[in-house]
């Protein structure tokens, strides 16, 4: 619409989008003429001309900084190519999940920094699936014990290299070193209490960080089995203990058998019966 113009030393004109931007920014945040933000995002593309015209435009008028940190994020492909509606490779979360567990969908998105190009594909997803097995069978061993409160040299580095542009890969690297020398300990020394809390404060320092190994190990493996089926499993194992209980042991090892025909293992701890679908 010619209609929207402004008049100015260089003839009519209107504000470009580097400029709604920076007086949307003043008009919002504007603390007392120091309106800085402290984080800028916004997609790759935009850091050339949008952002860098931002910052310019904004440090000529009031003498300091739009920000002070930048981060750009890459994009999403599916397959390699660039995810959109007129290419129909467009996914919803609601479909991954049907398969996958939401912890599994954000360790998978954990996997890639987040200045790179995210690439959706099957065959990723299922290693990051398994990489987050590993730290769930880890779980287990220590199930039912208490955390130390332990700063270790682990967490340390992990704080580090998130600390360090957000340094992903540096940091999963580290977690899966940590599960591999935990489970070496766990087997060299089993009965190693010590080692255990200590492990178990590094799990729970990787959940505070990352938002990972949140759930209860057994029910992290009961994924994909829907809630009748658990509901007739849990009634199963009522039955089970009642009838090991009333000390008849020939039901008892019936019902498992029927539990375990369902692709389903049973596993009695001090905690009580937990059950997880068979590997």
């Amino acid at each position: 619409d010619d209609s929207i113009t402004f008049d100015s030393p260089f003839g009519p004109g209107r504000p470009g989008w580097h400029t709604e931007c920076s007086a949307m920014i003043e008009k919002h945040l504007d603390r007392g003429g120091d309106y800085s933000v402290d984080i800028h995002g916004g997609g790759a593309d935009l850091l050339f001309p949008h952002h860098e015209n931002e910052a310019a435009q904004t440090r000529c008028a009031t003498g300091h900084e739009i920000a002070n940190y930048w981060m750009h994020n890459g994009f999403v492909t599916i397959d390699g190519e660039k995810m959109s509606k007129s290419l129909g490779n467009s996914f919803f979360i609601k479909d991954a999940l049907k398969a996958y567990s939401g912890e599994v969908l954000r360790f998978f998105l954990l996997g890639t920094h987040y200045r790179s190009d995210f690439n959706f594909n099957e065959e990723d997803l299922l290693a990051s699936k398994k990489r987050l097995d590993r730290l769930y069978r880890l779980k287990k061993r220590l199930f039912g014990l208490n955390a130390r409160d332990d700063t270790t040299s682990f967490q340390s580095a992990l704080l580090e290299a998130l600390g360090d542009d957000l340094s992903i890969s540096r940091a999963l690297a580290l977690l899966d070193e940590m599960i591999a020398e935990a489970n070496e300990g766990l087997d060299a020394n089993p009965k190693d209490k010590v080692l255990k809390r200590r492990i178990l404060a590094d799990l729970a320092y990787v959940e505070t960080l990352l938002g990972i190994g949140t759930m209860n190990p057994y029910e992290y493996f009961q994924h994909g089995i829907d809630e009748e089926t658990k509901v007739k499993i849990n009634a199963l194992i009522d039955a089970r203990n009642a009838a090991k209980k009333a000390k008849d042991f020939a039901r008892s090892d019936a019902i498992r058998d029927e539990i375990a025909a369902m692709g389903v293992q049973l596993m009695d701890t001090p905690q009580g019966t937990f059950w997880e679908r068979s590997e």
